[in-house]
């Protein structure tokens, strides 16, 4: 128990943090076109990096070459699927080298179209599960935490996850359009489709 209220006091005072030097966008207006559930479980790429550094585990170092004595501590630990608890810890997979696969759910997914108007920005933010965009009319710049910018014209697509902050752009003297499609944890609701991060100090878009 007192480990579960230590997780959950950094987890909220992680959240703080986030909301407290959030970046809000200001010129993007959101239209939700539809939602609905999956009724399967589905495996995604979580944009982590494949490390292959080991990790400490139970205050034990396991090398990269080392997953089945990894995998045999799992299992004296009490897990009897290893493999859908990698897929539910994509971060300690990408710690040996595997690409690191989430797994959600019966997921929900929602269709989304964003008009971005010029000047208009996103703001710094993040998404629980992963999005896939396309740019509909117009053109759009979308900038990572090494700000480099990536601009998107009408016909090209962009793919993000929660692995990493980015931000979405109008530098164009012309109205922008995007139809985005979300694929949450099941029972995420609309207004949790993005989360929203600090600009990175590297940063000043």
């Amino acid at each position: 128990m007192r480990r579960l209220i230590v997780l959950l006091v950094l987890i909220g005072g992680a959240v703080w943090a986030a909301v407290a030097l959030a970046t809000p966008g200001h010129g993007q207006t959101n239209t939700i076109l539809s939602v609905g559930t999956l009724q399967a479980d589905l495996a995604f790429n979580t944009g982590l990096t494949a490390q292959a550094n080991g990790l400490t585990w139970r205050g034990k170092q396991y090398s990269a070459d080392q997953l089945p004595e990894f995998l045999m501590q799992l299992r004296t630990a009490g897990v009897t699927n290893v493999g859908e608890w990698l897929n539910l810890h994509p971060a300690v997979s990408a710690k040996f080298g595997m690409v690191p696969v989430g797994l959600l759910h019966s997921p929900e997914v929602v269709t989304q179209q964003a008009r971005f108007a010029p000047g208009a920005t996103s703001g710094w933010h993040s998404h629980p599960g992963y999005v896939t965009g396309t740019v509909v009319s117009g053109q759009v710049v979308r900038y990572g935490p090494d700000c480099t910018p990536e601009t998107l014209a009408a016909g090209q697509s962009f793919y993000e996850t929660a692995a990493k902050p980015f931000v979405i752009r109008n530098e164009s003297n012309a109205d922008a359009v995007t139809m985005v499609t979300f694929v949450v944890p099941g029972g995420t609701p609309t207004t949790g489709l993005r989360v929203d991060m600090p600009q990175p100090a590297n940063c000043s878009k």
